[in-house]
Formats: structure tokens, C-alpha cells, sequence
């Protein structure tokens, strides 16, 4: 394992923050510390708890690894107050991440580029009332989602985690609870197309991408609970024939690239029962818990944790 580019630097591991995946993202610093405390590196694990105390962070920090999840990690706040103090760090820059921590935005671009994503509404919420104005990309309004009443996804625009998700197998009698509960995260939500496959991910790391996971939960959807808190949710490498994993690893290539990605990211995909891989979402930080994603491909490429880590590092 080469240090040698580490040698000698502060590395700070900014966790913790103020979004709903706060108890997330320390779990995330704590394994990325831990990987590291044995290699003789000048280390530091930094909690920040309010914006206040992010303001605060100065050049002292050294080069700083970013483990916040969600809102002020993911959506541009970190990377930006960063940029302004000099202050290196992991991962994309600060326009990347807001761009990529809005579903919607993200998928308006790779709709451009011609690349498959579901369907979507967006609904935009008036923040001082219920007033609301509608964007289709694909689905006309709230009216053709009843009266056609398909399977669909409603979602907040800006959150993580599977927070305030909802899968609505009959749309007839209206989606309203699911909005309410999508608009307590967040006042712009979007109501996607619902996809029945094999949901996979594939993460990419300095430019290359890993091995491909399929994720089989045992539960309605891939919720917060199956992600983190579950036994019985089945993670394994994608059994794809040689073709079509060459076809997914450059779909995801091309989703991180056309986003303007740096570093790493996770690239969220499902492969529908025709065959087809449709984009559903990237994330600039995603977890490296030790029910995370990322390191279950990583470890299929033969790489340890601690190398993924260092890995990581060495990209910013």
C-alpha cells in the first residue's frame, strides 16, 4: 500500500453534520478512522454538529475527507466553504454535489444527453402556502397518474437514504399521503415512473467502475430499514453476462461523467424485466458503513477497505 502521497499530511474526516442521515454519516467517519489509525497518518475525526460549527473549520484541518451525508455533505454547503478556504477535500466539487443531490436536476441532464430515466412529475411547493406549480418530463400531471393508476414513486428531490420515500401500487384514490409525507423533507418532490426489476448500483471510483451489486430486499423497496437496519436483505455481484455488464459499467460511466463527477460516486440503477437499465439517482458521498455499497464492490475487486480508503484520498 503506498502512503506515500499521505505522508506527512493532516487528514481531518468531516462527519456527523444536520441532516436526517446525521447517525449515518458517523458511522461513516468512524469506519474511514478506523481503516486508517494503524498506518502512523496524522489523523483527525471531526464531528460538526450546525453550520456554525462549519463555518468554523480552518485550514488546520489539512485535507479533509468528506463522510457527511445528505444536506450540508452532498449538496454542494461542504465543498463550497471549502473551496473558499483552500482547504482540499474528497470527492466532487461544490457545484456537482447540489447539482447531483437534486434528483430532479440530475435527471433533467441525463434526459439531454439521451440517457433512460424513469418518467417523472416534478411538484414544486410554495413554501409559505399549498400552492404549487407542476414540471412533466414524461407524465402530464397529478390527474393522469389517477386515472392511468400504475405503480409509481414519489420522493422528496433532495434527500437520501430512502427518507420520505413511497412506492403507491394503486394511484386511483390519489397519492396525497405520500406527497404530504415527501414534502415534509423537502418542498420540491417528484413522482416517478415505478420501474419493476433488479435494482443495482455501481460505484466508480477515480474514473473506473466496479463491480456491479444487485440488491434483493425483503421488503416492499429498498427503504432505510432494509439498507441499514435489516438482516435479510441480499446483496451480491451481479450475475450479467459479459455484454450487458459492459453495457450497465458504461451507462454509469457516462451518468457520472455527463454530471461533471470527481473522485467517486455510486451510480443507482434498476434493470427492468425487458431488459432495459434506467437511471434512478447518483450520490457524491455515499456510506461506507460496514452494510454500505461501495466496499462490498470494492471488496470484489480485491480491494481492502483500508486501500479503498487511501484510494480515495489520493483523489482529491
Amino acid at each position: 500500500m503506498n502512503l506515500e502521497s499521505l505522508e506527512g499530511k493532516k487528514i481531518s474526516i468531516i462527519c456527523g453534520g444536520w441532516s436526517a442521515e446525521r447517525e449515518i454519516s458517523l458511522k461513516t467517519g468512524k469506519a474511514v478512522f478506523k481503516a486508517l489509525e494503524d498506518l502512523n497518518l496524522d489523523l483527525d475525526l471531526i464531528d460538526i454538529k450546525s453550520e456554525k460549527e462549519a463555518h468554523a473549520l480552518d485550514n488546520s484541518l489539512g485535507l479533509a475527507f468528506i463522510a457527511l451525508h445528505g444536506r450540508g455533505g452532498e449538496d454542494g454547503f461542504i465543498q463550497n466553504l471549502f473551496e473558499q478556504k483552500l482547504i482540499p477535500y474528497t470527492g466532487s466539487n461544490s457545484s456537482v454535489c447540489k447539482l447531483t443531490m437534486d434528483k430532479s436536476e440530475t435527471k433533467k441532464i441525463w434526459i439531454k444527453e439521451g440517457l433512460l430515466t424513469p418518467d417523472f412529475l416534478e411538484i414544486n411547493f410554495d413554501s409559505e402556502s399549498d400552492s404549487y406549480h407542476e414540471l412533466n418530463f414524461g407524465i402530464q400531471n397529478l390527474s393522469e397518474i389517477i386515472q392511468r393508476n400504475k405503480p409509481i414513486v414519489v420522493k422528496p428531490c433532495r434527500e437520501g437514504s430512502s427518507f420520505g420515500i413511497s412506492i403507491v401500487q394503486d394511484t386511483s384514490n390519489g397519492v396525497n399521503e405520500e406527497i404530504l409525507e415527501a414534502r415534509s423533507y423537502d418542498n420540491r418532490i417528484i413522482l416517478e415512473e415505478f420501474i419493476e426489476g433488479t435494482e443495482l448500483t455501481v460505484p466508480i471510483l477515480d474514473g473506473k467502475a466496479l463491480t456491479p451489486i444487485s440488491i434483493k430486499p425483503n421488503s416492499k423497496f429498498y427503504d432505510y430499514e432494509a439498507k441499514y437496519e435489516r438482516k435479510d436483505t441480499v446483496y451480491e455481484a451481479s450475475k450479467l453476462d459479459k455484454q450487458r455488464m459492459k453495457e450497465v459499467k458504461g451507462l454509469a460511466l457516462k451518468a457520472y461523467s455527463v454530471l461533471g463527477c470527481k473522485g467517486w460516486a455510486r451510480v443507482d440503477l434498476i434493470e427492468s424485466k425487458e431488459e432495459k437499465f434506467y437511471l434512478i439517482e447518483i450520490n457524491t458521498v455515499p456510506g461506507l458503513t460496514n452494510t454500505s455499497l461501495f466496499p462490498k464492490s470494492a471488496a470484489l475487486e480485491g480491494i481492502s477497505f483500508t486501500e479503498l480508503v487511501i484510494r480515495m484520498l489520493k483523489t482529491a
